[in-house]
């Protein structure tokens, strides 16, 4: 049984590739996403792996990172890792605006998981005290928290070549202040609600899917320094300034000769996230993908020092 738990929200700094293998369409190498919605997403996989990599240059202790994270592959029978880390889903998506230069798009289904997520590690979704409502929308409109996206003179918001018919809505204004406390800190997430929007289900797959960023590449022949023939390939990217949030439950450990209870590893894992907010996730380090700001919260206290 998990002991403790946590959320993990994860702000995009640069665009990222996390890659799903060869693709038959005309991408040659998609992102990461979900079977069922089609909507981006970051693979566990990567993110534990990255975060374990972090913990073993920190640390400096490969028993305690094995007894936390689990053996290395090879010594996998042994004994389980005591932490458990969910798929990284979208809740924030950037999308181009006439008016704000962008807005941050969501939908009820996005909302709707969230809360429950929520839920599940014991996070209320409250603001003073009070239930924050997920209204539901038309196809044709988009919900926003203040005027700053509308266009001059009209109750319209221009989304990427779309028009919709502009709603300004104080349950919108209390959720993204909601948001704000749980997400990753910087002068844009500050003024959220200047680019806050929800929009329909519908729409909000049609962006995901539609509104990302494509990129083509070459290889160059490191003998003649030119371009590789048949080297040209398309590659895609999750925009920065994306969203995304994980789930973190913790058990006691499992390793016969290290017990760390759960709330130990809790404190171990804040205080690593204390020290380093910006991990680098999926391919293409050396040109500056993947860089996300992470921020750790955890609806359990969590101690200043660890228990003897």
């Amino acid at each position: 049984m998990y002991k403790k738990t946590a959320l993990l929200t994860f702000y995009a700094e640069t665009p990222i590739h996390m890659g799903s293998g060869q693709s038959v369409s005309y991408v040659d190498l998609p992102i990461q996403r979900e079977r069922h919605t089609s909507f981006p997403v970051l693979w566990a996989s990567g993110i534990k792996g990255v975060i374990r990599n972090l913990a073993l240059r920190e640390w400096n202790d490969k028993d305690k990172v094995n007894t936390i994270f689990g053996p290395d592959p090879e010594d996998a029978s042994d004994y389980a890792s005591c932490i458990s880390i969910t798929d990284a889903k979208i809740l924030l998506y950037p999308v181009r605006s006439v008016k704000g230069v962008f807005a941050w798009i969501t939908c009820p289904f996005v909302l709707k998981r969230f809360k429950e997520d929520l839920n599940a590690i014991g996070v209320d979704f409250k603001v003073n005290g009070q239930e924050i409502q997920i209204l539901e929308i038309s196809d044709n409109k988009v919900i926003i928290a203040n005027d700053n996206l509308k266009i001059q003179g009209k109750n319209m918001v221009a989304l990427e070549e779309f028009l919709f018919e502009a709603e300004v809505n104080d349950e919108a204004k209390e959720l993204a202040r909601k948001l704000k406390e749980l997400i990753p800190e910087n002068d844009l997430t500050n003024n959220l609600e200047n680019h806050f929007a929800i929009v329909s289900d519908n729409v909000f797959k049609d962006f995901v899917n539609y509104a990302v960023e494509i990129r083509t590449r070459i290889r160059i022949d490191q003998v003649t320094g030119t371009v590789k023939r048949q080297a040209l390939f398309s590659e895609e990217l999750v925009p920065s300034e994306s969203v995304f949030y994980s789930l973190l439950f913790i058990k006691d450990s499992f390793n016969p000769n290290n017990k760390i209870n759960a709330e130990n590893v809790l404190f171990e894992i804040n205080k690593l996230f204390s020290k380093h907010s910006l991990l680098q996730l999926g391919g293409d380090e050396t040109i500056g993908r993947g860089f996300v700001r992470v921020k750790f919260y955890s609806p359990q206290e969590v101690s200043n020092e660890k228990d003897n």
